[in-house]
């Protein structure tokens, strides 16, 4: 069964119905990289979910759905290896196929990780 990562940004259930902040589930294979934004901040960024890839450099479709987590200053190193390490993680039956990045609601998530923001691109018209 394939994996999944789970965020909730909002910490407000009543908004967990929210696009952007709400709960929010990417399938594990399309993630496409993770990198620093700046001091404090990783980038997730996954094949958009909206669009699909194309050859053109200026359509929308280049763009990326991402989610930015909110870590301690320098600290981004160890936040992907537990990410890396929580999707190496071998599935064992009936457990949850679900790597909680960070849930607002629960103050769960990677160890590491005190926030979260997800940008979703917009479809194409």
């Amino acid at each position: 069964m394939e994996k999944y990562f789970y965020c909730r940004a909002n910490a407000t259930l009543a908004e967990d119905d929210d696009n952007a902040n709400g709960s929010c589930l990417i399938p594990v294979k399309h993630l496409l990289s993770m990198g620093s934004t700046a001091n404090g901040s990783l980038a997730l960024r996954f094949k958009p979910r909206m669009n699909a890839f194309s050859d053109s450099a200026d359509s929308a479709s280049n763009k990326t759905d991402s989610i930015t987590l909110a870590v301690a200053d320098n600290t981004q190193k160890t936040v992907i290896d537990r990410i890396l390490a929580a999707i190496a993680q071998p599935q064992i039956a009936g457990s949850p196929n679900l790597i909680n990045l960070f849930d607002a609601v629960e103050a769960t998530g990677i160890k590491g990780v005190t926030g979260a923001s997800v940008a979703i691109v917009a479809a194409q018209a």
